[in-house]
């Protein structure tokens, strides 16, 4: 019995490693710069929002500086985002691949989901250490609040990847509905500001949203001066849960 698991494993594990460098050269393959090129986008994405809150006058909260607090907003937003449009084309993508028994549609979604996230949080970290070494402060509070929100994070975008999935199979205009939605979520999910710069009543109704309450946990964690309240791990942790359960039967259900 515990050799089969192992070997079940070790299959799981290569099949998971192929797929994750497959999805590595199919995103910077065709780009000289390969994977630098995600660093040059991030970078950009967030030096264009520090102009506008500098000509604007605009400082971050709590202390925390400005690079830090865009790179969290940025970086999450990118592992979110990236991770429910990726395991929505994960099957339109990799219909060949999908004939061999030891591929499913869900090793696809997680190899997916695995790159992703791994390259944004590489970009933050270079981008960071590059915002330290110019001076801009880093103080770290809490390192398990940060691996938790950086591990509960992708699972969330991974399960309502698969939820979006599994219904456009019924559906096909969800599709183009998701990306209008990721548009709006963009502007009201803190991945330029913080929950601080509303009143109570508007920042207890934004915080409903779990990727805000995702970014705002991890700038948290990252700076010691940085808290808020309304913040629950716990609510974050039970959003991600129910969204893989329902995302794991309805993926099932349509495979």
């Amino acid at each position: 019995m515990t050799s089969r698991i192992l070997e079940g494993l070790t299959v799981e594990g290569r099949v998971l490693l192929a797929l994750m460098l497959r999805e590595i050269h199919t995103i910077n393959g065709s780009s000289r710069l390969g994977y630098l090129w995600v660093l040059i986008q991030s970078a950009f994405g967030i030096a264009v929002f520090w102009g506008l809150r500098a000509v604007m006058g605009a400082s971050a909260p709590h202390g925390i500086s400005m690079p830090l607090f865009l790179v969290v907003g940025f970086g999450l937003w990118g592992i979110f985002s990236g991770c429910i449009s990726r395991c929505m084309s994960a099957v339109d993508g990799n219909r060949a691949l999908l004939t061999f028994p030891q591929v499913t549609v869900f090793d696809v979604m997680l190899a997916r989901v695995l790159v992703i996230t791994a390259t944004e949080i590489v970009a933050g970290a270079v981008i960071v250490g590059a915002s330290v070494l110019a001076g801009f402060p880093f103080e770290p509070a809490s390192a398990s609040l940060f691996l938790f929100v950086l591990i509960v994070t992708p699972l969330l975008g991974l399960g309502i990847g698969m939820v979006l999935a599994s219904l456009a199979v019924f559906v096909p205009v969800i599709e183009k509905i998701v990306q209008m939605v990721l548009r709006v979520m963009f502007f009201v999910s803190g991945v330029f500001f913080g929950v601080s710069a509303f009143s109570h009543k508007v920042a207890g109704i934004l915080l409903w949203n779990p990727v805000f309450q995702a970014i705002e946990l991890l700038r948290e964690s990252l700076h010691m001066a940085y808290r808020i309240d309304g913040l629950s791990p716990f609510y974050l942790g039970c959003c991600t849960v129910v969204m893989l359960v329902i995302g794991g039967f309805l993926e099932r259900f349509t495979r």
